[in-house]
């Protein structure tokens, strides 16, 4: 019987590497041999492939967005640095002028940018022109999220969790590119002191737990912590901002109790920007949220988790109340309230986390609205009247624009692309950005209360890949 194999390729700059690698399983299938050059195979560094993760920068000049190569495309994932103000620049002149920038950046023979011809309001341009060159990192496979700690003077440090490995990597950022290797070539995979997979970083000893998730890093507590998807796990992470002496020093597992098929999660993560040390972690399996702080022992031993207070979602669910499947968490610029997205049922509940009497946060549901089913993360822009919460509603193409002052409710809803994976906000330029995971875009949405293309997508970085 004669086969037929057919090859296809979305990026119009990797044919190459696609065929190469198209022709390396031919040849296993046939029982014949491949050695491909390792940089056929390798990322390109200006093109999205399943975004997952993003992250802006505290002074919001650019953003971070990890790549989770999750048909093993190339040899590794990848974290890309996305030049904000560049951003701003395209979208300010398409907005007042209806200008389309110049360039053939992918060298293609085409213009970069053109309008999106079913939405008028929208340009669609390719992402090469968009980020920095040799600024980003090679990490491992299926990422997640992204953590920013804040180092001072403008210097970062990033945890990503990856689930191939699995590892939570970790890169500096110098204001320039992200450095994760001892290796000088800016190509190199970050080394294994850049991709935590031990506790204390020796193999001797136990590794991380399977399927670490979603990420909060603590810039005054020099910490990060990661949660763990299917056993109900956190890790903490010591990171010493002027020391490159970070690793994994705890791990707690059995936090939440197992569901009636026996299955145990911990899913979102997040800390009051008020920099109080408190960490509060969500599970897919329970309906009830741990807090944790962060131990340092006198004698200067490695810090280590100290469980605290914890409370039960209550005030959303079946007559009894009770919602389970914590997805994304966050809170309020303030550090007075928390943020939280619940797949059962499908809701944005809001926890008034403002310090009592005693100095305990209140931890009292205080509103919640119905959202869509198979939520994921949210972020939060605006101050004041303006507040606002935005939640990527995967399944559906959308985000959801919830108004939580005045009582909780959907103000809009916004289509995006497929697959809305992350949402991030870039607060002192009013933009929102979305990694749009089934077809490799970032929507870029106007959140200027002023602007008269608000909640809306303004700009598509990438080309959408067909369904």
């Amino acid at each position: 019987m004669q086969a037929t194999y057919y090859v296809t390729t979305r990026s119009k700059r990797a044919p190459m590497r696609t065929l190469i690698a198209a022709t390396c399983v031919l040849g296993a299938v046939l029982g014949a041999g491949c050695t491909a050059d390792s940089s056929k195979v390798r990322p390109i560094e200006d093109e999205l492939f399943y975004p997952t993760g993003m992250a802006v920068a505290p002074d919001d000049s650019v953003a971070f967005v990890a790549n989770a190569n999750s048909e093993l495309r190339y040899d590794s994932g990848a974290v890309m640095v996305l030049d904000l103000a560049l951003v701003d620049s395209v979208i300010s002149d398409w907005v007042k002028n209806k200008a389309l920038p110049d360039g053939d950046d992918d060298g293609d023979g085409e213009a970069d940018c053109a309008q999106d011809p079913d939405r008028s309001e929208t340009l669609i341009c390719d992402e090469s022109r968009f980020f920095e060159e040799r600024a980003g990192v090679r990490i491992g496979n299926f990422a997640t999220d992204i953590g920013i700690q804040d180092r001072g003077n403008g210097a970062l440090r990033l945890f990503v969790p990856t689930r191939g490995d699995p590892s939570i990597a970790w890169a500096d950022w110098d204001g320039s590119r992200l450095a994760c290797s001892s290796n000088s070539d800016p190509d190199a995979l970050c080394d294994d002191n850049h991709r935590l997979s031990y506790l204390n970083n020796d193999s001797g000893q136990s590794s991380i737990p399977e399927e670490p998730f979603n990420v909060y890093a603590d810039s005054k507590g020099e910490f990060a912590m990661v949660t763990h998807l299917t056993s109900g796990a956190v890790t903490l992470i010591n990171s010493p901002k002027d020391s490159q002496d970070v690793g994994v020093t705890d791990v707690l597992t059995g936090i939440f109790a197992a569901d009636g098929n026996g299955l145990r999660g911990a899913t979102g993560v997040t800390g009051s920007p008020s920099g109080n040390g408190i960490v509060y972690v969500g599970s897919r399996t329970e309906d009830r949220i741990q807090t944790f702080t962060v131990g340092h022992p006198a004698n200067g031993a490695s810090p280590f988790l100290l469980p605290g207070e914890w409370f039960f979602l209550d005030g959303v669910g079946a007559n009894t109340g009770g919602s389970s499947d914590t997805r994304g968490m966050t809170f309020s610029p303030s550090g007075e309230r928390m943020y939280l997205v619940n797949r059962r049922p499908p809701s944005l509940q809001v926890y008034d986390e403002s310090l009592t009497a005693t100095g305990a946060p209140a931890n009292n549901a205080i509103g919640a609205t119905d959202i869509c089913r198979q939520a994921s993360t949210v972020a939060i822009s605006g101050v004041g009247a303006d507040e606002r919460a935005y939640i990527t509603c995967f399944q559906d193409g959308q985000l959801y624009v919830v108004n939580p002052r005045s009582g909780v409710y959907v103000e809009d809803i916004i289509l995006v692309g497929r697959g809305p994976y992350s949402v991030a906000t870039a607060r002192s330029r009013n933009k929102l950005f979305v990694t749009n995971f089934l077809e490799d875009t970032i929507a870029v949405i106007d959140i200027d209360p002023a602007s008269p293309t608000r909640n809306r997508v303004v700009l598509r970085i990438g080309t959408p890949k067909a369904p």
